[in-house]
């Protein structure tokens, strides 16, 4: 079976250790998810200064039957609007952005990027979950009852709000490959017994949940104050107001209860992360993920992908899974930003030939070739049927240059 043989490569499961710059280090993931909280908090404040405006989510609302579907609310048409003006410019294949609606998102016009691989291959993506409780626990928590009719200005800052919540929670998923890279043995051992509890006890750091939540208080209550370029209104003396050392007064009027955005964290967000983080650290053992050029019905790819990468049903919790892309740029979009780890894309069809466009993409992108496939059923029925397995560079031996596929796309000796 290719699949076995190319997932077998230990790179996948032992990455080179962390410095103190990198990414993955405690200090740059520690920055980020405080650079992360001003934005969420802001974008509450944001959203607080309207009215609840309930119109806005009922699915088939009259008032914005010209922009929503029957089934759709004005929220949920605005976040799919901006999600597909987003992907064009290629936001989603970000390994830290997950799209709401991501079986709807049209693919980049921008030349795709080449991300560094600092996760494994996963499926994780909260972002119902999160839109459940946004609408749900959040708003009414947020924003006072009745309409003021500021129903467009309410929906961009909710769209805000919950791409940044979506962005906070999912970064969960670099926490656990930090914390699993820390305790390898401790988490395999855990991993390996499918024992969710004890990943969750391991990986919660009660002192560090406290640290969060006194911080976003004090953020909370000292942004969401009506700061007076008047010092003379605070009765600052002028020695304060030079140095700007003197605090505002508590007695401050406040554009949003901080303690409300403090259960937010406590409530909702640090336990989605949490629970993004087991998600992620279940399927971290698992064979790779593999994206193939669909449709899934009677597709070659598809009975390719099933044929070498599907895991027989007793491994099935613990193997690699299919990823149905609409097109061959959809399968390189998925292994450059690492949704993949391997793609299968249709190079050769009897009645047509090579593909130009999978020959085209093959010389544009750093992919190498490590696999070819042939689709037998497809063969009897209609001729020579061929597809290539395609991964990133130096993810597993490069291939010779010399083999049949390479030479007829023109590729021998190129360095990919």
């Amino acid at each position: 079976r290719v699949g076995v043989e190319l997932c077998r490569h230990p790179a996948l499961f032992m990455p080179p250790p962390t410095s103190g710059s990198h990414p993955l280090s405690l200090q740059s993931i520690r920055e980020t998810l405080i650079r992360q909280e001003d934005t969420i908090i802001f974008a509450l404040i944001e959203r607080a200064q309207y009215r609840a405006n309930d119109v806005c989510y009922q699915p088939g609302a009259r008032a914005f039957a010209a922009i929503a579907g029957p089934s759709e609310s004005f929220l949920e048409s605005m976040l799919l609007e901006t999600e597909r003006m987003h992907a064009r410019v290629r936001r989603y294949t970000s390994p830290d952005e997950h799209a709401f609606f991501p079986r709807a998102l049209p693919p980049p016009s921008l030349p795709l990027l080449d991300f560094p691989a600092l996760l494994h291959p996963c499926s994780v993506n909260l972002n119902p979950q999160i839109l459940e409780v946004y609408l749900h626990k959040v708003l009414p928590a947020v924003t006072q009852p009745g309409d003021d009719t500021q129903h467009g200005s309410s929906v961009v800052a909710d769209v805000a709000v919950l791409q940044a919540i979506s962005k906070r929670v999912h970064y969960g998923l670099f926490v656990a490959e930090s914390k699993f890279r820390a305790k390898p043995e401790e988490y395999t051992a855990l991993i390996r017994g499918n024992d969710e509890e004890g990943i969750m006890r391991l990986l919660t750091n009660t002192a560090v949940e406290e640290r969060v939540l006194r911080r976003v208080r004090r953020k909370a209550f000292t942004f969401g104050q009506d700061i007076e370029a008047d010092e003379s209104v605070l009765g600052l003396s002028e020695a304060e107001s030079r140095c700007g050392a003197a605090e505002v007064p508590a007695s401050a009027p406040l554009k949003l209860d901080p303690e409300a955005i403090v259960r937010l964290y406590h409530d909702f967000i640090i336990p989605l992360t949490k629970e993004a983080e087991v998600a992620y650290l279940l399927q971290r053992l698992g064979n790779t993920r593999v994206a193939f050029h669909g449709p899934v019905e009677n597709g070659p790819c598809h009975r390719l992908a099933v044929r070498h990468f599907e895991p027989p049903p007793a491994t099935a919790s613990s193997g690699s899974k299919l990823i149905e892309c609409e097109s061959a740029l959809g399968v390189y979009e998925a292994v450059l930003s690492n949704r993949a780890f391997l793609g299968i894309v249709l190079l050769e069809q009897a009645d047509l030939g090579v593909l130009p466009a999978a020959k085209q993409l093959f010389a544009q992108y750093p992919l190498q070739i490590v696999a070819e496939l042939s689709d037998a059923a497809a063969d009897r029925a209609a001729g020579r049927t061929r597809c290539v397995v395609v991964c990133k560079r130096n993810a597993l031996p490069p291939p010779t240059g010399r083999d049949k596929t390479m030479l007829l796309l023109g590729l021998r000796g190129r360095r990919r």
